[in-house]
């Protein structure tokens, strides 16, 4: 989910370890998100600033929630990975099949 890479002028996210994250980060998730525990987590570094993501399992789905580089709560941060630009999917050439052309709907029986 986390690749290094720019994806948008001035802004590079990158994968780091969870231990890596600000100790805010983790004392904010316990407090805030009961059960919850990081996933993940990432290093975005956007017009000289700089801020982290953590993606957090809360009953079987992962949310991502952006903190501020002294591990402060930014907000949710769905919308911070929608941002990178989505993968295309691999387009698989289409093979033509011969088609019959002796059903009724192809060759309508000639009017008298």
């Amino acid at each position: 989910m986390f690749t290094a890479g720019l994806y948008a002028q001035d802004k590079k996210m990158s994968e780091i370890k969870v231990s890596q994250l600000p100790k805010g980060v983790s004392e904010w998730v316990s407090k805030n998100i009961p059960g919850g525990s990081i996933t993940r987590a990432g290093k975005i570094e956007e017009n000289g600033g700089l801020s982290y993501v953590a993606m957090v399992d809360i009953k079987g789905q992962n949310r991502a929630f952006v903190f501020d580089k002294e591990g402060k709560f930014i907000g949710k941060g769905d919308n911070v990975l929608k941002s990178s630009p989505p993968a295309k999917p691999a387009v698989k050439a289409q093979e033509s099949k011969p088609t019959d052309k002796s059903s009724a709907t192809d060759n309508p029986a000639p009017k008298k």
